[in-house]
């Protein structure tokens, strides 16, 4: 049962921030989320659609989370049950650090250090085990089926016109004509270019990598131990894969010799495979 809406003058003495990125509580209700529909709108792949709610009820502001995928924290505690808030406090929503401060507290200039403080305002997750050789050779076989299965989706049409023309057409009908099936498969190659792009460039950049890393409970993180790593880093990736195929796969074989586990492409893109890190509710595989 909701609670009358405390008076405006006591709802503006609080607002989130995250990083340079400021957020007015002036409202008896914030949504935190992906959606559009959120009053506090965070484009983090870790943060649910509809993820945690900052409710002011008799005066004081209560944080809950709305069932989210991974979790709301308050001051390092995951919030299972809803939680006064208090200045100063600590929030964070599946990897994406914030604090709650006065909301008549000067916006500081990024170029000056606040040396009143100590608060890491960084969007990522906390440093996991780096995956081993023998998971990350299970990912690859893994995306290899998966990306292999799936990428019979895009030329269904061009497998469909052979089939019919090859097993049930018979003779006498007409079939597509070869510029009609060139047609059909350029159109097909253009899905196919598209899906391609989802399941690896936007898997790495948006989602913390691709299915085959993510069935295998891995993550992919830039150099900073943030994850998502944004669609430039994973194009940077991408020529890396490039560039360890022309050494044959050799430059795979790097995560055999070093401590973080890196490949040849990681150590040219600043990335990091590591297993899903406990912060976001997931236990941590073997080393």
């Amino acid at each position: 049962m909701s609670a009358a809406a405390p008076p405006r003058s006591e709802c503006r003495q609080l607002r989130l921030r995250f990083g340079p990125e400021v957020y007015s509580l002036d409202q008896p209700r914030a949504v935190v989320g992906r959606s559009r529909s959120c009053e506090i709108r965070l484009k983090e792949d870790t943060v649910s659609r509809l993820h945690a709610a900052l409710v002011w009820r008799d005066g004081v502001l209560i944080l809950e989370d709305l069932g989210s995928s991974n979790g709301t924290w308050l001051n390092g505690e995951s919030v299972k049950e809803p939680h006064v808030v208090h200045l100063g406090d600590e929030v964070r929503f599946g990897a994406l650090r914030g604090a709650i401060e006065p909301a008549d507290e000067a916006i500081p200039d990024d170029s000056v250090p606040r040396s009143h403080s100590t608060f890491d305002y960084t969007a990522g997750v906390v440093p996991a085990t780096p995956a081993g050789f023998g998971w990350r050779v299970l990912a690859l076989v893994a995306d290899s089926l998966l990306f292999g299965f799936g990428s019979l989706i895009p030329f269904s049409p061009l497998l469909a016109t052979v089939g019919a023309e090859r097993f049930l057409l018979s003779p006498d009908i007409v079939t597509p004509s070869a510029q009609t099936k060139a047609l059909i498969a350029t159109g097909c190659g253009a899905l196919w270019m598209i899906y391609t792009w989802y399941y690896v460039i936007h898997g790495w950049a948006r989602r913390g990598g691709t299915p085959g890393l993510r069935v295998l409970g891995l993550r992919l993180l830039d150099w900073r131990q943030r994850m998502p790593i944004g669609h430039p880093r994973a194009w940077l990736r991408f020529v890396g894969v490039l560039v360890t195929g022309l050494t044959f796969g050799l430059g795979f074989l790097s995560i055999l010799f070093r401590r973080d586990r890196k490949a040849l492409h990681d150590l040219l893109a600043g990335t990091l495979v590591v297993h899903r890190p406990r912060a976001l509710g997931g236990a941590a595989g073997p080393a």
